[in-house]
């Protein structure tokens, strides 16, 4: 087989099409969420952006929705979560320099702690925002999220209970970390990292 002989062609034709598709879909999906009255259409938009986000994270065109998750089999599942950032309260506190920690370090261990896979999207999330601005006017569906709020997207993947239960763990850990205060636990430890 082609596909097989040559190692720098792992994909075959159906599945490149399934790419395709899907970022055609989302390409779709983003220019209608830029061309709606947001205002006006919020539950449209609102729908908009839960379809943009599932597009983005099974990277192709979701199936359809199923109302019940099988428990008896365990079949592992993915729990999606986006928890807005305080920004409009606070917008003087630098939360993604909180998050984020040293080189990273505190979204690394927050993630091997609660076993969710923790992205930080929406605006504000890049350090150049002129750069961000410039990814945001491209259209590109991978910056779809620049148009959201800043928020913390997180994951978890796994039988049900389990899925939730690490969803719910990562949610009161990530709580922690949109608190405005400049000198709790979080930031001492930051700040001995960084010694």
């Amino acid at each position: 087989d082609y596909y097989e002989d040559n190692p720098k062609r792992k994909a075959k034709p159906e599945q490149n099409f399934a790419s395709d598709k899907a970022g055609e879909y989302l390409r779709e999906l983003v220019a209608e969420k830029s061309d709606l009255d947001q205002n006006k259409h919020a539950n449209a938009a609102r729908l908009l952006d839960q379809e943009i986000t599932k597009v983005q994270s099974m990277g192709r065109i979701p199936p359809k929705e199923y109302k019940y998750v099988n428990i008896y089999r365990e079949k592992p599942i993915k729990v999606t979560t986006k928890v807005l950032v305080p920004v409009l309260e606070h917008p003087k506190f630098n939360f993604v320099g909180k998050l984020l920690g040293p080189k990273g370090n505190s979204l690394k261990r927050l993630q091997e702690e609660t076993m969710c896979k923790m992205s930080i999207l929406g605006k504000g999330s890049m350090k150049d925002p002129q750069k961000e601005e410039e990814l945001k006017a491209s259209k590109d569906a991978k910056y779809a999220h620049l148009v959201d709020d800043l928020h913390v997207e997180i994951s978890a993947f796994g039988p049900p209970a389990e899925a939730h239960a690490r969803m719910a763990f990562a949610l009161a850990e990530v709580r922690k970390y949109l608190i405005p205060d400049k000198n709790d636990n979080i930031r001492q430890e930051q700040l001995r990292e960084m010694e």
